[in-house]
């Protein structure tokens, strides 16, 4: 009986299909070595799962490993520093699920895969926030932060909501040279984007896309397809963000109303549209990586100094004697002042913004300590863990700047030592300006305001849970403080910054 030619094509196709198959197969490495210790558990926990990572790595140890996700936990400094840095070739990407993908993480730098379009935004985003190039951001940050200090000394109960302001409005100041306060709709709507972005980041958070990913393809009236409207929300949200401040920014130059550091790149890139959605992408990043963190550092540091009056002594005396009382602090009296900077350091080490971190995703198979990793293994960096090490900090649950002392270079030491920054090649790249940021408030606050517990109307003291939230971006839960400047002087040097422009 003959064949016709296109079915034996076919059949040859198929031979040549699974040979091609089974040769791959067999050249692939073979890993006899077992996977990681840890729990069998149907769901992963949304509340408080740093605290819960903490507890299996006390069982299990450095390496946990949930088998049927495929994810990795390390509540290690050591652990993450030998996998995401020492070997950041495997390590760098990102994960990217599909609800993620729905809420337009893609253009987030922070977010993004490892791939040629995250290096070039990358590429970008270094040259522009580079540590040398940092103090192009001074005057907007002095700018702002004693905008702070007068919201604090004139409307002191209101200290949350100035924090929030303080957070948006300085990187829209730094960056598009606007001056967008707290309540206004674009930041409204960059406050509803991170807080989605961070929703899609958590396990669990989104469980019927997680289990059923088909569901992607279906139309949001679909039974379960509820997901899809936050999805486009959110999705709307990053396009507005990325666009409205820009256009903005630009138009402001044109007409000469003001000039801005993103405009001013955007008129080098005149005509290349590529370079143009890599600035305009900078800079949604910028406002999405550092406003609501920047806001959670700044919001730990002011409930530790209302909780520990000693500690803000301390600090008050070493100004007291390195700056005096007739000016405001500087970025150039940084280096001379250790035990402000112990207190920075300590409230990133005991408070980090993000207590996991972002998610890597590991690129090959790997072995580390007898241990089998495989590919498109989620590592997750349990921050908040690494920083409460007992064998690293002693008491390591307590407020103690002192710890920062020590070591030979004092609290001094290299930025990339604070991992609430992140690992290796996926460091936020905007560590440089942050870390500005929330140092020159800290400092600014401590030179000028006294923070104490409120009291009731009997005169006693109204206690402080000192609880936090269980979000993505962990802050402090609503409390009362009394907050007032530390003499009449502190409150004229506070005042009188309106006049500087």
């Amino acid at each position: 009986m003959a064949h016709s030619p296109s079915l034996l094509l076919a059949l040859s196709g198929i031979i040549i299909a699974l040979l091609i198959y089974l040769i791959v197969w067999y050249l692939q490495p073979r890993f006899s070595g077992p996977f990681p210790p840890g729990p069998t558990l149907p769901n992963m926990p949304t509340v408080d799962a740093w605290v819960k990572y903490q507890d299996w790595g006390r069982k299990y140890g450095d390496l946990v490993y949930i088998r049927d996700k495929n994810i990795l936990i390390t509540n290690s400094s050591q652990v993450a520093i030998d996998l995401l840095e020492k070997r950041a070739r495997i390590y760098s990407d990102r994960e990217m699920t599909p609800i993620m993908e729905l809420c337009g993480a893609e253009d987030v730098l922070s977010l993004q895969r490892y791939s040629e379009k995250w290096r070039k935004n990358k590429k970008l985003f270094q040259k522009n926030f580079r540590q040398s190039t940092s103090n192009r951001f001074h005057p907007a940050q002095y700018k702002k932060i004693h905008e702070f200090l007068r919201c604090l000394t004139i409307e002191p109960e209101r200290f949350m909501h100035h924090t929030t302001a303080l957070s948006q409005g300085l990187i829209y100041a730094a960056l598009y040279g606007l001056d967008v306060g707290h309540d206004d709709p674009l930041a409204r709507k960059a406050v509803g984007v991170v807080e989605i972005l961070g929703q899609a980041s958590l396990k669990g958070f989104f469980p019927a896309i997680e289990r059923f990913p088909w569901l992607c393809y279906m139309p949001s009236w679909f039974p379960g397809c509820g997901f899809k409207q936050t999805a486009n929300k959110c999705l709307q949200g990053i396009k507005e963000v990325d666009t409205i401040p820009f256009n903005k920014a630009v138009d402001n130059l044109k007409t000469g109303t003001g000039t801005s550091f993103i405009a001013e790149l955007a008129l080098e890139s005149e005509g290349n549209h590529v370079e143009i959605e890599m600035i305009k992408a900078m800079g949604t990043m910028s406002f999405l990586a550092a406003a609501d963190t920047t806001r959670s550092s700044i919001s730990s540091f002011l409930l530790a100094m209302t909780l520990h009056p000693d500690v803000q002594f301390k600090a008050q005396v070493e100004l007291d004697r390195v700056i005096g009382r007739h000016r405001l602090p500087t970025f150039e009296d940084r280096q001379s002042l250790p035990y402000v900077e112990a207190i920075y350091r300590e409230v990133m080490r005991l408070d980090p913004p993000l207590p996991l971190g972002i998610n890597h995703i590991s690129t090959e198979n790997d072995f580390y300590k007898g241990y089998y990793i495989p590919k498109g293994c989620v590592i997750v960096p349990n921050i908040w863990a690494m920083n409460r090490d007992p064998n690293l900090y002693s008491e390591p649950n307590k407020f103690m700047p002192e710890r920062f002392l020590d070591p030979p270079a004092g609290p001094f030491t290299s930025i990339n030592n604070i991992y609430a920054y992140g690992f290796g090649r996926r460091i936020c790249t905007g560590r440089y300006m942050a870390d500005n940021t929330v140092w020159l408030t800290i400092v600014s606050v401590l030179a000028t305001l006294d923070l104490r517990k409120a009291k009731d109307d009997e005169g006693n003291e109204i206690d402080i849970p000192g609880e936090f939230t269980s979000t993505f971006i962990r802050h402090p839960k609503l409390y009362q403080s009394s907050i007032t400047p530390r003499n009449t002087q502190a409150r004229e040097l506070i005042l009188a910054t309106v006049e500087l422009k």
